[in-house]
């Protein structure tokens, strides 16, 4: 478990060069998950995924199911919070199936949310819904949990928690609106990913924040759009056009970034693009 906390902090990938040495550690760790302890497989599962290993598919993905079937099979009893959100985050981070062990997280998980810090109700929540597993219960726990400690969430936290409620399609309308009044005042902290996709959220929510809104537009304007990439100034506009929320002067901001960059941008966002201006009925400066 160490050896993987280890390699996970490596800025290399492992694997380019010592390949027979990384499938010999993956084997040999599937063959000694049994006597793992809790503490010790969620230690491997997120240090695997944050390996991100290329060109061993069949042995990452054999370690995983094992790392779940003892999971599950301990009764996640010797998971603290932090083993929990950090698992969940591995399989989803990694794209690797666990819908028993998920659903035996989202179990053990509820009652325990007020020993979680920011980051791990925000990590569950996306872990879940990058997943695509089911866990409204969860959902409804962290969302509870969340609104009496957004003070306390870093603005990538704040973000893709509206991002995974918002992509999960689950209703949380307090916790939607104590995200933007709590984002609204900080958004010079925020970078231009959770810009975009705390605007991309709340329009795909359908949940009104017009002053929230208000502010996104002017940070971004006063960014320059410096740092946008062709995915962030897509989603921008069409979050913009989707809540139908007038912003000329972003709008205008979008276009000029744009238009030099557009070989950048692929086809869904081109299209994006140009279903926003067009819904927007915002004629582009060319």
């Amino acid at each position: 478990a160490n050896l993987w906390n280890t390699l996970a902090k490596q800025r290399d990938t492992p694997g380019l060069s010592h390949k027979e040495e990384v499938r010999r550690l993956l084997r040999r760790t599937v063959e000694l998950i049994g006597s793992c302890e809790a503490r010790n497989l969620s230690t491997i599962a997120h240090g695997l995924a944050k390996c991100r290993l290329v060109g061993f598919d069949v042995e990452t993905s054999a370690l995983f199911a094992a790392v779940a079937e003892a999971a599950v099979r301990g009764g996640l009893g010797g998971f603290n919070p932090q083993g929990l959100s950090n698992t969940a985050w591995a399989f989803a981070t990694a794209g690797q199936p666990a819908p028993a062990l998920l659903d035996a997280i989202a179990v053990a998980a509820v009652p325990r949310l007020r020993e979680f810090n920011p980051q791990g109700l925000s990590n569950t929540a996306w872990a879940f819904t990058t997943a695509d597993h089911a866990a409204p219960a969860l959902l409804d726990a962290i969302a509870a949990a969340a609104v009496l400690r957004l003070r306390e969430f870093k603005p990538q936290e704040l973000s893709n928690t509206a991002w995974a409620f918002a992509t999960a399609g689950h209703a949380a309308p307090a916790l939607l609106d104590a995200i933007a009044t709590e984002a609204a005042p900080r958004l010079r902290k925020f970078n231009p990913q959770n810009l975009a996709i705390t605007a991309w959220a709340f329009a795909t929510a359908s949940r009104a924040a017009p002053a929230l809104l208000d502010a996104i537009a002017t940070e971004a304007v006063r960014s320059g759009l410096r740092d946008f990439n062709a995915q962030d100034l897509a989603n921008t506009v069409w979050a913009f056009a989707t809540a139908g929320h007038a912003a000329l002067t972003l709008l205008d901001a979008i276009a000029t970034a744009a238009v030099p960059r557009l070989r950048e941008f692929n086809p869904q966002e081109l299209a994006n693009t140009a279903w926003a201006f067009a819904t927007a009925g915002h004629a582009a400066p060319a």
